[in-house]
């Protein structure tokens, strides 16, 4: 996530790095890596609602856990966020945090439904909702209300006024459901621990296996066809470009896949070492390290293009409009990826201590 961000601040490129035609195999796997992100997140958000819905013991607390925190997250995404992203209020845009937020208080109604139930809907959801026609349904919609479907399934940019705009990233369909499958899954956790990792390692190969199928056969399941290239990376490149906005049937099965073999070996280390006691700080403040690392990276690249080429370069800026001296380093990237993660790593033990030992409710959100 970090490295994504970092990317699109610091190395603007005049072409979109999943864009086979004109990236490189560096740009295309810097890019694709990050995919793993989003779909974890909102996954494991389902998760831990159920292993909290566990501990409280009450449906009813949970529900408002659920409604509460889901929609400080969209008042976070909607104001302070937002704001991270281009320092001004003028674009709105709906993202990851948006998108978690609405679905905790989808889910908040959701949790009273039988788990069967809950399984089929997040399985039908995430299956078929490749087979809708946003043309087709938007105009069902009309014009007054077109903007509910893009909000729904089909992002956009709405032009509320001459000089503000919503930018739909991150549609409800079908992450929803997403969380909703997490929050299916979660039952697994009261089985013993070789239980959880077969179970695990046997629907990441199930699903790896499956996207590898219909990716193949171009049969279902994605806008972007695979397209064999004289090129054995090209060709690589064409089976792992997956659609992300909304999540493809495939984006998922290729980013849910690895992630429950992830899972799984998890379950199998020690997890005492000491770069993985670095991550859990992260891990344990993911909130707020999500809010103080946009701006942190955005403002750090607009001081050094402001250094190196005597101005800003926005990323909403037309190329033609970019320094002649600059071009995009992704070495610089890297580096830069390096050093402002390990520069938050302080800010986030602190916090996590505040979070751990104080009193005040508002630790909890963060």
């Amino acid at each position: 996530m970090a490295l994504d961000h970092t990317r699109h601040y610091w190395a603007i490129t005049p072409f979109m790095p999943t864009d086979i035609e004109n990236s490189t195999p560096a740009w295309f796997f810097t890019r694709w890596v990050t995919h793993f992100c989003a779909p974890l997140f909102v996954f494991l958000t389902g998760i831990s609602a159920y292993l909290y819905g566990e501990k409280v013991q009450s449906r009813t607390q949970l529900r408002n856990y659920l409604l509460s925190r889901g929609m400080w997250l969209v008042f976070l995404e909607l104001t302070v966020i937002s704001f991270s992203w281009q320092f001004a209020f003028d674009i709105v845009i709906l993202q990851v945090i948006w998108v978690i937020g609405w679905s905790m208080v989808i889910l908040a109604g959701l949790i009273y439904l039988p788990m069967k139930w809950l399984g089929a809907l997040s399985v039908s959801v995430i299956t078929f909702h490749n087979s809708f026609n946003d043309t087709e349904i938007i105009s069902v919609f009309g014009t007054h209300f077109d903007w509910l479907w893009h909000l729904l399934h089909a992002p956009t940019i709405i032009n509320l006024t001459a000089n503000w705009q919503i930018f739909v990233i991150y549609p409800l369909i079908p992450w929803f459901a997403v969380m909703a499958l997490g929050y299916f899954i979660a039952p697994i956790f009261n089985t013993s621990r070789a239980m959880r990792c077969r179970i695990f390692a046997s629907i990441g190969l199930i699903s790896i296996a499956t996207f590898v199928l219909l990716k193949l056969t171009n049969f279902y399941g994605d806008p972007n066809l695979f397209i064999e290239y004289p090129s054995t990376v090209t060709t690589l490149m064409s089976l792992l470009n997956t659609t992300k906005y909304p999540p493809s049937l495939l984006y998922l099965l290729m980013t849910l896949g690895p992630g429950l073999l992830m899972l799984a070996v998890l379950e199998q280390l020690t997890l005492t070492t000491r770069w993985i006691a670095w991550l859990k700080v992260f891990g344990g403040v993911p909130l707020f390290y999500y809010l103080i690392h946009i701006p942190f990276i955005n403002l750090s690249a607009q001081l050094y293009a402001k250094i190196q080429y005597g101005r800003t370069i926005g990323v909403l800026d037309n190329p033609d409009t970019w320094p002649p001296l600059y071009h995009p380093n992704l070495w610089l990237v890297y580096l830069m990826w390096v050093l402002l993660t390990a520069a938050l790593y302080l800010p986030c033990k602190h916090y996590l201590k505040l979070k751990r030992t104080s009193q005040n409710f508002v630790f909890k959100y963060l």
